[in-house]
């Protein structure tokens, strides 16, 4: 009898009508959505297992899952055929096989998101539901101070929701972006990486910066907040559609994406 084979599928979607990554009953989800794809091409029930599980309305520009079956499918015939049944918010941009140890989230050793705020005196018809509009100037060179603040390894106690789950707050923040960058119509693009995040966790450092940029915070207060352990210190969680799963990181030689489908 065939074995099964491991496929890492490399995914693009518009999260505006998806309430979030994991499946609910009676909602629509990402990973619901996959799986009843894989339901009507193979005639089976197959498990998708996505590299981080977004909120509801957040984006996904090269987000990753892994799923097993017993297909003599290629890679490219797999591609065509999921999105030949998948809806047009939901793209399958690459697809490999990988070993059968290999996981989508378990086998990461990194993960990078990018933020879209529309900093203008007036809304943008075209970024709603995908960038966060703050009206106030802000002060760029003050986030980035507080920015530098937060990376390195730390207890991210303070920037993650109430009810998040994670057994360990320690996170390596590797990096933030602050940079007044056009995209998607929106004017300013924050992006930051780490070895992983808590629930909650960039949407709420976008908030806190976003504070500090209109002056309700400042930069020297970052090493308090995160200090205190305190979700009440830091500032509000910023809202789940200004967000995109940028690239998750896995270790060198494992995964290797054509660079035009990565910045596509």
């Amino acid at each position: 009898m065939p074995s099964e084979s491991n496929w890492l599928l490399l995914l693009s979607y518009d999260g505006t009508n998806y309430n979030g990554w994991q499946v609910q009953p009676n909602q629509p989800t990402i990973e619901g959505t996959l799986e009843e794809a894989l339901l009507r091409l193979t005639g089976n029930i197959v498990k998708v297992h996505g590299s981080g599980r977004t909120d509801a309305g957040v984006h996904g520009l090269n987000q990753t899952a892994t799923f097993s079956v017993v297909s003599g499918f290629s890679p490219e015939k797999w591609r065509l055929a999921l999105n030949g049944v998948l809806p047009d918010d939901l793209v399958v941009k690459h697809v490999q096989q990988v070993p059968a140890a290999f996981h989508a989230r378990h086998s990461s050793i990194g993960k990078r998101y990018r933020y879209l705020v529309c900093n203008l005196p007036y809304r943008s018809p075209f970024s709603r539901n995908k960038s966060w509009w703050v009206r106030k100037p802000l002060d760029l060179d003050a986030m980035r101070e507080a920015a530098s603040e937060l990376t390195g390894r730390n207890d991210f106690s303070a920037f993650r929701a109430a009810g998040c789950s994670s057994p360990n707050p320690v996170k390596d923040l590797r990096e933030i972006l602050c940079d007044v960058k056009p995209w998607l119509h929106a004017n300013l693009c924050l992006e930051t990486e780490a070895d992983s995040f808590l629930q909650h966790m960039v949407r709420i450092i976008v908030g806190t910066l976003v504070q500090v940029g209109t002056g309700k915070l400042k930069p020297q207060q970052m090493k308090g907040i995160l200090e205190s352990r305190d979700r009440v210190q830091a500032g509000p969680t910023a809202p789940a559609h200004g967000l995109y799963a940028l690239c998750v990181r896995y270790p060198e030689g494992t995964v290797s994406w054509p660079e035009e489908v990565m910045n596509h």
